[in-house]
Formats: structure tokens, C-alpha cells, sequence
């Protein structure tokens, strides 16, 4: 008889209150995520988890994901480490390494994804594979093991049932059923529409074919949940490194229909791709929470983790995600808190240099990361001012900007403060780099804040042809 170990699946968990779940407390089993720096494992190393996936085998969690220490796109490694909190993670071993198989010497893997086979025994690694050179075979590979962070027999990789695959996931249902989502070619060309697969039962292939979904609609990066008897499908679009809307479309049955996707989070997923969601399931409270890739092409080795909780509701077939830079989470009884922070600029008057008909300066503190300002004209610098009322003290700046698919572009910009709107003192951030979603920590007293919007750079166009528009700024104080 095999050893039977309880491992948490992606599977359906029951609702729980907002009040239980995002209850503002100290918890002594509580830790800290902090988003944006760089995380360390408990040796002192960069965490190595890129594209990765978590699963938990009794109480421990198991994260599981790439190793890019070499600033390269081939494979170097598969990294497994652990930890009892969701924070503190342990290097365990590499599961997949190039020696184990010749298949792998030279190749590109992306994208680990590990789920448990209770039938078997097994523990059973999907990942994307391509050779070192390009991304033209479009395959999947398949691994297994009897332990989490053991060594993983490799069996190959191939097209699922003939169909191209790219950025992948798996997904774990709660009754032992098992699928496949893969960014594919329905004829139009790569990553055109996501292809759906169920697997078989040991989970070591595919063995039907369920259907496009998200045709021609270009979208990859999937994960999937199941939240209230629905599934939830998170997708980012086809922008290579660049980020871009996050959306979610949501089903029944994984057999579809699937819904019309709708925009997740602001315009660059708060410069973050979708990778894999994985459920808290607490002793108080379920949270789910959103595991997101920050790529840094220049050098894979320092991409940053984005993880946010993420609220889902399987009744009304809603989603929605919320930046923080800093949350609590207690593994243990799946409680999240935050600082007790305010958005300042929530709701009070706005002004700008000018403002396009029907793009007025009051969509920017309006609290809808789909409602934009823009400026009359291609006039650069512009300006967007908000009047707080009163003096207050400010924390953070969080600013979504406006991105253009296949032109994507770094804005260099000026966060300017006053008390009295006479005298100003200025932040000055024209060496800015970061694409779609700036959040910066000050600590000032203001009650007049003006972002002025320097420059736009393009990576693919010396010219700068955008137009000013800020999406939403959020003034985080106490």
C-alpha cells in the first residue's frame, strides 16, 4: 500500500466573509510580504522560483519553479523549496536538471507545474518545452516523481494530441480530474487561442481535447481556480517581457462555455504577469492568492515575484485585485491583513494642463483602474493635480500608467507636493525605467500633489507619439 500524504489541490473552497478573511489584526503566526524587492531564501540566496507553481503536502508549502540565476531563457534548472509560512523558504534540491535526460541538455523549459496523483502515488511535473535556440517546437514535457522535491524521471516531451503549446498550466480538480490549458495555434497563428485538454488518469498525457477558448483572442500565461462550484481562467496578452491587462473569463465546467473575459487589476496587471493561483485554505478563512511574474529581460536572475491576494466569487462570477505593497498573510488560518493605510486622493478635486473631451482630470482618483485622464494634445511635459483638502501625510505613490500593445513605453515623470500650492517641492523620477505601474515610498506632508508627465519612451520608436494619460493615482497615507 502506498503511503497516502494530504496534499492541497486547486479545487473548489468554500466563501468566506470579507470580515474573516481580510480582518485587520496582529497575528503572531502572521508574516510579511513586501512586493517589488528581492526575495531570499533562508541561506541568504535569490529565490530561483521563476514561472513556478506551490503545492503543500501536509503542513509544508513546496514551491517549485525555474532557476534563471545565469540571466538566460535556457534551462539551467527546476528548484524546489519549502516553507511552513508562505515567506520563509528553505532550498531543498533541483527535481529536473539538464543531466537528467538527454533531452534537456540543450533545451528551454518554462513554466514547472506540480500536482499529486492520489491513484498513483505520484507527483507529476508539467512544464513548457522548446530547444535552446527559439521557440519553434511548441511542446510540452512531462516528469514524475514519488516525493515533492525528489529526483523527477523524465518521459519526454511532446504536442498535445498534435496541437501546439506554449505558456501552460495544470490544474487539479476536486474530484481527481485533471487538465491542461496551454497557449496554442486554432490557425491563426502562435499563441492565437488557448487550447483546453483533459488529462489522463495517472496524468503522465493528455487524452481529450475540450476546445479553444479565448479564440483568436491572443492570450497566454493561464492559471486556474475554482471558487463556489465556478472556475476562474487568468490570462495575460501576447507581449512578450512587456506587461500588460490581466483578464479573467469564468465556466461552470472546464468542458466551457467560458465566459467573455473582463480586465483583472489595472492596465499592467500592476506590472506583473499571471503565473499560477494557489488557495490558502486556512482553520479560519480561504484566501486566494495571485502568484505573478515581474520580468526583467536584461536579467532573468532579478525577476521579482508579485504576490496579492485575490478576491474571487464563484456566485456573482466576479474577480477583482488590488495592489499592496506590503500585506500579512497567516498560513495557518488563511487570515490576510494590511497597514492601515488611505487613499487620500480617493474623490477629491482634480485639475490638469488640459483634458481630451471626456477624459477629465477626475477619472485619475476615481478608484477605476479602466477610466482614464488624457491631455487635449501630444504635449509633452502635462500635468495632473489633485487638491486633498487638507494637509496630509503621505506614505506611497502608486500610479497606473497608459500602455500601448506592440509600443509599450517607460514614462519619466515629476512627483511634485505643496501645502499651500504656491511653494512646491519636488521628487524627481525622469530616470524612471519601470513599465505600466510605478509605486514609490516617500513620506511628506501635502495638501496639493501634481504628477507631471515628462516624457514617454518607447522601446521600439525613438519618436514619443503618445498622448499624456494617467490611468489612476493612489496617495497612500495614514
Amino acid at each position: 500500500m502506498k503511503m497516502m500524504k494530504r496534499v492541497l489541490a486547486i479545487c473548489s473552497l468554500p466563501l468566506v466573509s470579507a470580515a474573516s478573511v481580510y480582518d485587520y489584526r496582529a497575528d503572531l503566526a502572521s508574516v510579511t510580504i513586501n512586493n517589488g524587492p528581492v526575495w531570499y531564501d533562508t541561506t541568504g540566496g535569490t529565490i530561483q522560483a521563476h514561472g513556478g507553481s506551490v503545492i503543500k503536502v501536509d503542513s509544508t508549502y513546496y514551491w517549485i519553479g525555474e532557476d534563471k540565476l545565469h540571466d538566460s531563457a535556457t534551462f539551467r534548472n527546476v528548484v524546489c523549496y519549502s516553507s511552513p509560512d508562505l515567506k520563509n523558504w528553505k532550498w531543498v534540491s533541483y527535481p529536473l536538471k539538464p543531466s537528467s535526460h538527454a533531452e534537456l541538455a540543450s533545451s528551454k523549459i518554462e513554466r514547472p507545474k506540480v500536482i499529486y496523483n492520489q491513484t498513483t502515488g505520484k507527483y507529476v511535473m508539467w512544464m513548457h518545452y522548446e530547444n535552446a535556440t527559439d521557440y519553434s517546437l511548441g511542446r510540452v514535457a512531462v516528469a514524475s516523481s514519488n516525493s515533492v522535491c525528489g529526483s523527477y524521471t523524465y518521459h519526454g516531451s511532446f504536442r498535445p494530441l498534435g496541437y501546439e503549446s506554449r505558456d501552460m498550466t495544470v490544474f487539479k480538480d476536486e474530484d481527481g480530474s485533471a487538465y491542461l490549458m496551454s497557449a496554442s495555434n486554432s490557425g491563426t497563428g502562435t499563441n492565437g487561442s488557448l487550447a483546453s485538454f483533459k488529462l489522463t488518469n495517472d496524468y503522465l498525457n493528455v487524452s481529450t481535447f475540450l476546445g479553444w477558448v479565448a479564440e483568436n483572442g491572443h492570450r497566454e500565461a493561464p492559471a486556474i481556480a475554482k471558487q463556489g462550484g465556478r472556475y476562474f481562467l487568468i490570462t495575460s496578452g501576447a507581449s512578450g517581457w512587456y506587461p500588460n491587462q490581466a483578464r479573467y473569463m469564468t465556466a461552470t465546467s472546464m468542458n466551457g462555455p467560458w465566459s467573455a473575459a473582463q480586465n483583472l487589476g489595472n492596465s499592467s496587471t500592476f506590472y506583473s504577469q499571471s503565473n499560477f493561483i494557489l488557495p490558502v485554505q486556512g482553520t479560519s478563512a480561504t484566501t486566494y492568492l495571485y502568484m505573478g511574474n515581474r520580468w526583467n529581460p536584461s536579467r532573468l536572475g532579478d525577476s521579482r515575484y508579485i504576490w496579492l491576494p485575490l478576491t474571487l466569487n464563484g456566485a456573482n462570477a466576479t474577480a477583482s485585485l488590488e495592489w499592496r505593497s506590503q500585506w500579512n498573510i497567516d498560513a495557518v488560518t488563511g487570515a490576510v491583513s494590511y497597514p492601515n493605510l488611505v487613499n487620500h486622493a480617493l474623490g477629491k478635486t482634480a485639475t490638469a494642463s488640459s483634458s481630451a473631451s471626456g477624459f477629465a482630470a477626475s477619472r485619475v482618483n476615481d478608484g477605476n483602474y479602466q477610466a482614464e485622464w488624457k491631455a487635449s494634445g501630444v504635449t509633452w511635459p502635462s500635468w495632473w493635480q489633485v487638491d486633498l483638502g487638507a494637509t496630509r501625510n503621505i506614505q506611497e505613490v502608486d500610479i497606473s500608467w497608459f500602455l500601448y500593445n506592440g509600443s509599450e513605453a517607460y514614462h519619466q515623470y515629476r512627483i511634485e507636493h505643496s501645502t499651500n500650492g504656491t511653494t512646491w517641492t519636488t521628487i524627481d523620477r525622469t530616470t524612471n525605467k519601470t513599465y505600466g505601474f510605478t509605486t514609490d515610498p516617500v513620506n511628506f506632508n501635502a495638501r496639493y500633489v501634481r504628477i507631471v508627465l515628462v516624457n514617454a519612451v518607447l522601446w521600439n520608436n525613438p519618436n514619443n507619439w503618445y498622448t499624456p494619460t494617467l490611468y489612476e493615482v493612489q496617495l497612500l497615507g495614514g
